[in-house]
């Protein structure tokens, strides 16, 4: 069974009846900043190309209060959870761009192939960034298993280009029930836009995936602001929570948009997370200005400096699945 829940306290403030907001405030830059950045500021060369080898997802179905997570790279997780296969921003195309020719380039496989994948149920899509909103990934989604999609506010004009039969728009705080678990909206520090003229026309955010077996987070790209607090106080603690650990770099120009792995660190810290999973790493080459391999050394380092046990903040390598969590 499938419904939406509409509390009284949605938030609807962060829209102005044009553009969307943050919570707190967001030090945007414009087309001159991104042309400084680029000009006068080099980032670390990645290797061309990392050959691997997909893996295969052990089970189709994970049922009873079993959780089973795949990592299959950047920010696209399989998570199975309530009998039910969650995907979150898929994306299997070879750039995350909106041309063929140009932008940010993978350097490694997906760590499942599509064909490989089992049935998806619901796709989670936390904004319409080309990394997070692949349009020929959910054409091939749509053609397989017609997913139902759940995503912010103002996206499903560009969702209908993938010829999706149903598509669940949220504001934050707001919830999509599917079966066992509800499906809740959430605030981050971020912003939209796949073009020049479109920033901040459709609403970004992050899922809390609720069960009383365990409430599960997938945090989409975010920089640092008051969501982490809030999700501690409504929700109280997380079996598992998916953080970004990439794409941080210089931060002059990434800070408010998108945490270093020491603000990941504070922010599985503040939402009581049994277990966090590092995302948005080590996949699309020129996103932005760290190596491949910094946000790791980064990460382990903040780890050390907060005293968190390490196996409490992970990463998995490409197509590893755990189901212990």
């Amino acid at each position: 069974m499938t419904s939406l829940s509409r509390p009284t306290d949605v938030q609807h403030g962060n829209f102005d009846g044009e553009r969307f907001h943050n919570q707190a405030l967001f030090r945007g830059h414009g087309f001159l900043d991104f042309l400084k950045w680029k000009l006068f500021f080099g980032g670390t060369q990645w290797p061309a190309w990392i050959e691997s080898e997909p893996q295969l997802v052990p089970e189709q179905r994970v049922t009873g209060n079993r959780l089973s997570v795949t990592f299959i790279n950047h920010s696209t997780m399989l998570i199975q959870y309530q009998g039910i296969n969650i995907l979150t921003d898929p994306i299997w195309n070879h750039r995350a761009s909106p041309l063929t020719i140009l932008g940010p380039k993978r350097v490694r496989r997906p760590g499942v192939t599509l064909d490989d994948l089992p049935p998806i149920d619901l796709v989670l899509i936390s904004h319409n960034h080309y990394d997070h909103l692949d349009i020929e990934t959910l054409k091939s989604l749509a053609e397989r298993c017609s997913p139902i999609v759940v995503t912010g506010r103002g996206n499903t004009p560009v969702l209908q280009q993938a010829g999706l039969g149903t598509i669940q728009e949220l504001d934050w705080w707001e919830s999509f029930r599917h079966r066992a678990l509800d499906i809740v909206f959430t605030p981050t520090q971020h912003f939209s836009g796949r073009g020049l003229f479109d920033r901040q026309k459709s609403l970004w955010g992050g899922f809390v995936m609720a069960s009383p077996a365990g409430h599960v987070y997938f945090s989409g790209d975010t920089g640092v602001g008051p969501h982490h607090a809030q999700l501690r106080e409504r929700f109280k603690e997380f079996r598992v929570a998916f953080l970004p650990i990439g794409a941080y770099e210089p931060r002059w120009f990434m800070k408010s948009a998108h945490m270093n792995p020491a603000e990941a660190v504070e922010a599985h810290q503040l939402l009581n997370a049994k277990v966090s999973i590092g995302i948005h790493f080590g996949t699309f080459a020129n996103l932005t200005d760290e190596g491949i391999e910094q946000p790791l050394k980064d990460l382990a380092e903040a780890l050390v400096k907060a005293e968190v046990d390490p196996g409490r903040f992970v990463t998995l390598r490409f197509g590893e699945t755990r189901n212990d969590l």
